[in-house]
């Protein structure tokens, strides 16, 4: 049949086929891909998944072989608004699990070949509506969702007998011009769901975390994934940086990561390649060692403020190791943790003092005089819409520390928060390791950003009033310290929550 080649009858397919693929990495259960003229239903294992339409019977693949196809068929489709674009019916579809465990999942709108003559409609040309279990419908061109092979739809946690159900509508862009006419927008649904098994020790610390908690995977190539503010689902991710190492971390607002631990409520942070767990104060509060320089500690209202290493103004000042925040610590740690040293490990700690050979665009652009800017603002520096590095969980410089406790660093927060001062954070605004007010003075960390002249800078997080760096000799900030648990180290009670949170004797 001849095309006809006018704007108001471009046809826009949608879901010609399925493909759901499960996969996995070195700790997966199980690796297999289904094809051909099956039920899209998976039983492999423990896992059980299946795609159901809006009457919950099974959608089935479409290859060549078998002509049963779920389309989205606007015919004499115009440029048209929103309005009348989210009022058309769409189409619903359900991810159901029937399996005994958990299990991770993306959806994504994948290309299908175009027939012989036809031409692809650009994705910006394309709005869509995407609604998930009656929640308020998102609305985007379908370049928000990414670029084909990896247009995400959506992505999460779907738990034992949990039932997803969406609803996609397409239409074509109220302000599509003349480069539209004629072509063809098509596309097929893929799903990919992975289910590990813990490297850690059963029955471990780590292990129940993971078994419990886990979310998704963050890939350091995806820098912008750091600065996600839609559809982001709070939970224990995990994240391999640009090093290979990888390490299992809490992001945006969990609620089940609270540890009650020397009489003080703590934050888990993260759980480290070697199995053990790290833990920061989850709130501000007052503490004075016995002897120390009153310039450079104060209390106030909302706790100890510390300057970070006082009347200092060198470069090495930006050192943890030596500092005047250390020595707090380490105080704070001899007076309330020292009868706990059997389960808290002589943990490595990172004040990454790396400094790429190659100077930035930052550098070159912002700070030109500069004697020297450490990686954290060579890793959280923006171009565009990603970073230019992804944060990193290894320690670039060898400036390491060993000790019972220290701080967070700004790749932690990062990985966690997904931001800096600069940039949007998670759930908006909200994470957990913001302070809670922003009357809260903000907390140092132990990541040096640079060194201009007399001025050595060292990052602070959790007030976005201030700037995301202080003068380390003048300006004091406040102190969450971070331990690290033991890998051996198992709660005796507890499952995390605000009401229940784990304990250890």
């Amino acid at each position: 049949m001849e095309k006809k080649k006018d704007k108001k009858i471009i046809k826009i397919i949608a879901f010609l086929g399925v493909l759901f693929i499960l996969f996995g990495t070195s700790y997966a259960l199980f690796q297999v891909t289904l094809n051909g003229t099956k039920k899209l239903k998976m039983k492999t294992g423990n896992i059980k998944l299946e795609l159901l339409d809006s009457n919950n019977n099974p959608i089935y693949i479409t290859n060549q072989n078998n002509t049963t196809t779920y389309e989205i068929n606007i015919e004499s489709a115009a440029p048209t608004t929103d309005q009348s674009g989210l009022v058309q019916e769409g189409f619903t579809f359900k991810l159901k699990n029937t399996g005994y465990l958990s299990s991770t999942y993306t959806i994504y709108l994948d290309d299908v070949a175009l027939e012989t003559g036809e031409d692809r409609m650009a994705d910006k040309y394309i709005r869509y509506s995407l609604t998930k279990n009656n929640e308020e419908a998102e609305t985007n061109y379908l370049t928000r969702l990414g670029t084909a092979p990896n247009r995400r739809v959506d992505y999460g946690l779907i738990n034992r007998g949990e039932v997803n159900t969406y609803t996609l509508k397409v239409w074509l862009a109220e302000d599509a011009d003349n480069d539209a006419m004629g072509k063809v927008f098509n596309t097929t649904l893929r799903v990919e769901g992975e289910q590990f098994i813990s490297p850690y020790e059963e029955g471990s610390f780590a292990d129940q975390l993971l078994k419990k908690d886990y979310v998704g995977v963050l890939n350091a190539p995806v820098q912008n994934g750091f600065n996600e503010t839609t559809r982001e689902i709070s939970g224990l991710y995990k994240y391999t940086d640009t090093d290979n190492k990888t390490t299992y971390v809490y992001r945006g607002l969990p609620e089940d990561n609270l540890v009650d631990f020397a009489g003080r409520t703590w934050k888990i942070i993260r759980i480290q390649d070697d199995g053990t767990v790290k833990l920061i104060v989850a709130t501000l509060f007052i503490y004075l060692p016995s002897s120390y320089n009153s310039s450079a500690i104060h209390t106030g209202f909302y706790g100890t403020k510390v300057t970070y290493n006082y009347n200092c103004n060198t470069d090495e000042c930006s050192k943890y190791s030596g500092s005047t925040v250390e020595g707090y610590i380490n105080a704070w740690y001899q007076d309330k943790l020292s009868d706990y040293n059997d389960i808290i490990a002589d943990a490595t700690y990172c004040s990454d003092r790396y400094e790429p050979a190659e100077p930035s665009l930052l550098r070159q652009s912002d700070f030109p005089t500069w004697t020297h800017l450490y990686g954290l603002y060579n890793r959280g520096e923006k171009v565009g819409d990603t970073y230019r590095w992804s944060p990193s969980v290894s320690c670039n410089s060898n400036d390491e520390v060993n000790a019972k406790a220290a701080l967070i660093t700004m790749d932690e927060y990062i990985i966690a928060c997904g931001k800096t001062t600069t940039t949007p954070a998670l759930n908006s605004s909200k994470c957990y390791l913001d302070n809670s007010t922003l009357t809260y003075p903000s907390s140092w960390t132990m990541s040096p950003a640079g060194f201009d002249s007399s001025n050595p800078i060292v990052f602070k997080f959790g007030n976005q009033t201030n700037s995301k760096s202080s003068s380390v000799g003048s300006v004091d900030n406040a102190v969450r310290p971070v331990i690290t648990l033991k890998a051996d180290v198992i709660p005796t009670s507890g499952d995390g929550s605000g009401s229940n949170k784990y304990t250890f004797e």
